[in-house]
């Protein structure tokens, strides 16, 4: 896929359908290769670990008490246009309207929908896991922005009016202009240590601190261009059951994710991203940076907001 503005290519990257997507369990739209204004900036982005728990109330009525879900199988939903490369990758005249669009568990499409709107591209899909539908959402900004989403809905069924929490935890594995000398840097306001920024030398897990305005940043330590992650408002922090909120890891080929296929059992199905942290330097490494955002979902709860969780990542000296 390609985004053009004139003669200046702004956004190159390749998409595999969900279905075709890596990870024991699958990853959503997975994304490789992606390229802003000729300069690469991530070799990899997907969804590998996917889970829910529920809380006593659900429990006994039989729901979970979790579940490590799916994220291969692709559930229909609407999306007109044209398919020039071939089933299952639709370029959309219109925009796509998935289950959290209209409400409905229907369509006549299932795959991976494009759509511009002018000045931001959406590579969308459905997901079905149980009585689940997950949105697979990424958006590339023309301005370099940008935007994962990962939205949750359901059909009919006696466990979806029980209270429960989804956990999902994107894998970032960032080439910020080539893959051996990254950085990433956490912002704290007010600052904890010396001053805002603080790099971040070994592998480790951080979580959100609303109170400290906590972000990140992965730039290049040559070029200093990067991408500044900022969480979004739904993503909440992490509770036991969670485990975390990010990661920052060396990429290895066989940590695309932990292994776990489909189980109920609680102390199988929390993610285990913690594994993959052993002391090793990130500061000018090939480094990958997981993401958990978490939807918590109580349909008591009227308060309106999005069932949609993911961070803001802002090009930093890339434009």
């Amino acid at each position: 896929m390609r985004v053009r503005r004139g003669s200046s290519e702004l956004w190159n990257l390749v998409v595999s359908r969900p279905a075709q997507s890596s990870g024991t369990n699958g990853s959503g739209a997975e994304l490789r290769f992606v390229d802003y204004r000729g300069t690469r900036v991530l070799y990899q982005a997907h969804l590998p670990i996917l889970n829910v728990q529920y809380g006593p109330d659900g429990e006994a009525v039989g729901c979970g008490p979790t579940y490590r879900d799916w994220q291969n199988q692709e559930a229909c939903f609407t999306a007109s246009g044209s398919e020039p490369a071939g089933p299952g990758y639709r370029l959309c005249s219109t925009a796509p309207a998935t289950i959290l669009d209209n409400g409905s568990d229907s369509g006549s499409f299932h795959g991976v929908a494009f759509h511009h709107d002018g000045s931001e591209l959406r590579i969308v899909s459905e997901l079905a896991a149980g009585w689940y539908r997950y949105i697979s959402d990424w958006r590339f900004a023309d301005d370099g922005v940008i935007r994962p989403r990962f939205g949750f809905a359901g059909v009919t069924n006696p466990c979806t009016c029980q209270v429960h929490t989804h956990h999902a935890y994107w894998r970032l594995n960032f080439d910020i202009a080539g893959a051996a000398d990254d950085r990433v840097d956490e912002y704290n306001d007010p600052p904890i240590g010396d001053g805002a920024w603080t790099r971040l030398r070994f592998e480790t897990r951080r979580n959100r601190h609303s109170l400290h305005r906590r972000q990140w940043r992965v730039v290049n330590r040559a070029t200093d261009q990067g991408y500044h992650i900022v969480p979004g408002p739904n993503d909440s922090t992490a509770d036991a059951y969670g485990a975390g909120d990010l990661w920052v890891v060396r990429r290895r080929g066989a940590e695309i994710d932990d292994g776990q296929g489909f189980t109920t059992d609680p102390a199988l199905s929390r993610a285990r991203i913690d594994g993959f942290v052993g002391g090793e330097a990130v500061d000018g490494r090939d480094l990958v940076v997981w993401y958990g955002g978490h939807f918590h979902h109580d349909e008591h709860d009227h308060t309106p907001r999005p069932h949609v969780v993911g961070p803001d990542l802002y090009p930093v000296g890339l434009s």
